[in-house]
């Protein structure tokens, strides 16, 4: 029988689009290239995993102060931590054939996901797709220096690398979970 951890994804996300789906700002994510066994897991936990904070001074004044108005700061909402919990309400292919960028500034995805599906829309050996989360929920405390796979960029899936991965994916797939932390 597979241990449960050793079948469940994380998602890595910059910190300000980690906290923003967390706190269900946002529902909808955009994955590119999703491992096969994602396109069918409605009703699937995933955890949400935040990289580290930008470097750039413009991006990182921007990310501090979203934190602020969630009340974080790089202590309480760790760089390279799993920092949460969600469970895939659907997961439906984007199809790009027309893409405008003005057909999707209504729906609930992070602007820089946006930004990044516009850049990535030329290149067509990507395949995108939307992923709805609902019941998300903050980890009572960050697992700390859970570090992705090597080039994870934010919307990036992937699973547990070694035993490492495994057991961090397990603790905080029984962690105790904040459902009012915002």
């Amino acid at each position: 029988m597979l241990d449960r951890a050793a079948i469940t994804v994380a998602i890595s996300l910059s910190p300000e689009e980690a906290v923003c789906y967390l706190a269900r700002v946002y529902s909808t994510l955009i994955v590119f290239d999703p491992p096969e066994f994602l396109k069918t897991s409605i009703g699937t936990r995933v955890l949400i995993h935040s990289l580290g904070y930008p470097d750039n001074p413009e991006s990182a004044q921007i990310c501090k102060q979203l934190m602020d108005e969630f009340g974080f700061d790089t202590e309480t909402f760790p760089a390279y931590a799993l920092q949460g919990l969600a469970t895939i309400a659907s997961i439906s292919p984007c199809d790009l054939t027309n893409f405008e960028l003005e057909e999707w500034i209504n729906i609930d995805i992070a602007p820089t996901s946006l930004t990044d599906l516009q850049s990535r829309v030329k290149d067509r050996q990507q395949s995108a797709w939307l992923v709805q989360l609902k019941e998300t929920y903050f980890l009572q405390e960050p697992i700390y220096d859970v570090l992705p796979p090597i080039n994870s960029e934010t919307g990036d899936t992937w699973l547990p690398m070694h035993k490492s991965h495994l057991d961090d994916f397990q603790l905080a797939l029984n962690r105790d979970i904040l459902s009012s932390k915002v």
